[in-house]
This record gives structure tokens, sequence and C-alpha cells, in this order.
């Protein structure tokens, strides 16, 4: 369903969104409430004041000697050493290619990313590269300081690099994690938490300009080997708010993890796949729910939600070669003395099989680069049985004339509640002599009511809406 956003968010984090430029400041000793309780949460009504104090610069100390990452089949890769600009960490890399075909090497990319820095897995760190048959190439992975510091990590002590070698045919080869280890490496440390110790500390959040309104470290979820760490709520200056997950797989094998079934207070706004993320053998991973990409927030309002006090999703496994192997268990993070309510009323268009549909809005897009109107509605079911809601396909009309639409259906659970987003486009508007809200009188949409696989109604609505 998210496919485009999805692409953007795993390359755009709100993570990098809340950094800095240039490299940072040393960290300091400022730690996360970690104590022996694993139990422990803060919510930012519950945190001391934190002194102006600011993060440190990154330690460039680390050094890497030449090292073979992969050498087969005719494929050569050297990682030559590590290099420190201004901004990032840079690996060098030679790759030499006698495979008898041109090749193209891609690491650190949506479709495979398996890198991490000192056990944590890392967006950072991309490499497109084409090398001809009978040739080579001199290329670089850039780590940004901002990004790896938000993750606790101030050195490189070792990485895990993977690449994805095809040829003209799309035929690919993945090398897998290759690890590199650095000069720093026997001396590191790896026992603590450091990404609950700077995510949480104040001189993060004085350095990137984020608040810290809940962080816990409760055991919400552990599953064949993938726990939960630690899960915290942020808000960043443009008031813009994320869930972090921080999971760790124990086992031996890597596993993606999705997440799904996202809701805020109690309300959910996006029941398809949300994301997926790798997680290597022994290593973490920070999972990030950006809330305003999930469910823009100039929706908020007409839901009733006025901040975030409740959290909930599922999370999900797969293995390497995308076989469920376990199912999506829910997880729900609750921000102590923060309301946690939305508004269910609205003019009620549909009431039947126990689900009931209210119309709650139509909104004009509140970028500068598109007219598209948004028809908001409310959906509850009390059916006693997980429902589908899904459009009936090219059956909107505004004022009588077709109008070219896109709708996600929405999979909801007995007792819940979910947002109902139906997006009209401009260019259809236009060509129906539709330039604004007040020109709208009427809106018909069929849609189809499921219960699995079985279709139990096919209601045709009929909305209007009060300007």
């Amino acid at each position: 369903m998210k496919t485009k956003i999805l692409s953007m968010l795993l390359s755009i984090t709100m993570i990098a969104a809340l950094t800095a430029c240039g490299n940072p400041a040393k960290p300091s000793d400022s730690q996360a409430p970690n104590g022996s309780g694993a139990t422990e949460s803060t919510s930012i009504n519950e945190t001391p004041e934190q002194p102006n104090e600011t993060m440190g610069l990154f330690n460039a100390d680390a050094t890497l000697s030449e090292t073979v990452l992969v050498d087969e089949g005719g494929v050569k890769i050297t990682a030559t050493g590590l290099t420190y600009t201004a901004y990032s960490v840079e690996l060098g890399l030679t790759i030499e290619n006698n495979s008898g075909k041109d090749l193209s090497f891609i690491s650190g990319s949506l479709g495979y990313s398996c890198n991490s820095v000192n056990g944590y897995m890392v967006d950072e760190g991309y490499l497109n590269c084409d090398v001809a048959n009978g040739k080579k190439a001199n290329d670089t992975i850039s780590f940004g300081y901002d990004a790896l510091m938000l993750y606790g990590i101030n050195e490189i002590a070792d990485m895990e690099i993977g690449f994805d070698i095809s040829d003209d045919d799309y035929n690919s080869t993945y090398s897998g994690p290759r690890q590199l280890k650095t000069s720093v490496f026997e001396s590191h440390d790896y026992e603590p938490d450091y990404y609950q110790e700077a995510i949480s500390s104040g001189a993060a959040m004085n350095t990137y300009g984020y608040e810290m309104v809940h962080f816990s470290q409760n055991a919400l979820y552990d599953q064949n080997g993938v726990k939960l760490r630690s899960s915290a709520v942020i808000k960043n200056r443009d008031g813009e708010t994320a869930l972090l997950l921080e999971l760790e797989n124990t086992t031996d094998s890597m596993v993606y993890v999705s997440t799904s079934d996202i809701g805020i207070n109690g309300l959910v706004v996006s029941s398809s796949t949300w994301s997926s993320d790798s997680i290597n053998p022994n290593k973490r991973r920070i999972v990030e729910v950006e809330l305003a990409s999930v469910f823009d927030p100039a929706y908020w309002s007409v839901y009733g939600i006025t901040d975030v006090g409740f959290v909930s999703l599922s999370l999900g496994q797969r293995n390497a070669e995308g076989v469920e192997i376990v199912v999506e268990t829910p997880v729900e993070i609750a921000v102590p003395g923060v309301s946690s309510t939305f508004d269910k009323s609205g003019n009620e268009v549909y009431n039947s099989n126990g689900l009931r549909i209210v119309a709650k809005a139509v909104l004009e897009d509140t970028s500068d680069y598109s007219a598209d109107l948004y028809v908001l509605l409310l959906a509850e079911n009390n059916s006693g049985k997980p429902l589908t809601i899904d459009d009936a396909y090219d059956s909107l009309s505004v004022n009588g004339f077709m109008t070219d639409y896109s709708f996600y259906s929405q999979e909801l659970a007995d007792g819940k509640c979910a947002a109902l987003e139906i997006r009209l486009w401009e260019s259809s508007l236009e060509k129906n002599q539709i330039a604004s809200l007040s020109d709208i009188q009427e809106i018909e949409l069929g849609f189809e009511i499921k219960e699995g696989y079985t279709t139990i109604d096919e209601p045709t609505l009929v909305l209007t809406f009060e300007e």
C-alpha cells in the first residue's frame, strides 16, 4: 500500500531529518534510564530539565587495513580503508570485475539492506556502481556522523557490508554481510546499550532539536528470539511525532520485521504493512514509525486527536526467503499523562452488519503543489468479527460525474475504529469544472464489505458534507 512512502522513509528517516549539518558534538556522560530495571519508563513530564550540554566530535581514530570482502566468480571487492570528512566517514572500495559480464554493484538499497555498524543495522551506506567486464572501479560508501551518533555510535569498531551483484539480465547474487574490523575493534565495549544512552540524553536533544515525550524499556515484544529492548516517542522542532522501536535479533538467522495496523489513540490509521526491515543475526535495529507520514497531521483535529497519548501497531516476522515465521503480534505504547482520545462522531452514511460509517469532512490538500481533495470517513466495527472495507472499482462520482480517485482498503478488527481516506484527483476534478470544496454537492461511492474472502455487503454511499 505504501510503496513510495516506504521508500522515502527508508532513505530519509525522521532520525536523519532531526539532525544538524557537520560533525556533531562529543557524546556526554548523560545516560538513559537503563539501570537494572528493564521495565522502567519515563515521560517528558516526569523527566528533570536537562542542562545545555551538546554532543562532541566523532572519534576519527579508527583505521582499517586493506581487506578483501568478496573474491568469487571473477569478482573481487576490496575495502581499502576509512576516510573522515567534515560530515561523514567513508569506506573506500576497489571493485574488480573479471566475471565475463558487465555487472552492477548495489549496497544499502531498499531492495537489499544488510549493512551494520558496531552491531546496529543502519540505512546509511548506499552504493551503486557499474563495472564493465575486465575493468576496475574505485568507489566509497559514506556514513554520516549525525545519523551514526543518534544510534550512540561515535567510533567505527566494525562494519558489516553486503552487496547485490547483478548482470544486464537482472540476475542477482547476494553476498550476504561481510565483516570489517577496525583498529579499535578489540578495545570497543559492545555490552552497553549506546543507542539508549544517546537517544534519551539531553546532549542529543539539545544538539538535534527534539524532545523525548516518552521512553520505556518495558519488554513489550519477545517472539522467536526477536526482542523489543526499548520504545520511544519523540517530537521534532516542527511538532512531528515519531515512534522508535529498538529491536534485537538474538537468533543465528536474518529476519525481516514488519509493522502494520498502526493506530493513534485507538484509531487505526493504516492497517496494511507500513515497513519491513531486515535485522542480521545478533544485531539491533531501530524501527521508526513517523506518524506524520502514516497519517497527515492536518487530519488529526478532524478526528479529535490533539496529541499522541497511545500508539498501537502489529509486528510480524519473515525469514530471508519471505516466508512468515511469526504471525503479526500487537504492541501498544501508552504515554502516561497524555490524553489518548479521538472523536467518533459524524454524519452517519452506513450502519449495517455491525459496521457503522460516518462522514467527517472534506479537506483541501495542504501542500502548495496539489489541489487534490480528501474525503475523510470513520468506520466503527462492532460486528463481533474482523472486517475488510474496500471500494468497488471505479465507482466514485462527484456531482454525478465519474471522478478519478484513490482509496486504500482497511482491515478492521472487532471493536475498533479506523480512519478512511478517499483522495479525489485534481486533474479529474478540473475536467468536471470542480475547482473548490464549495462546488461539491454530492459524492457517491460503492463499497465492498468482506468477512475474510466473503463479501457480506456492497452498499453505495451518498456523501454530503457541511462547509
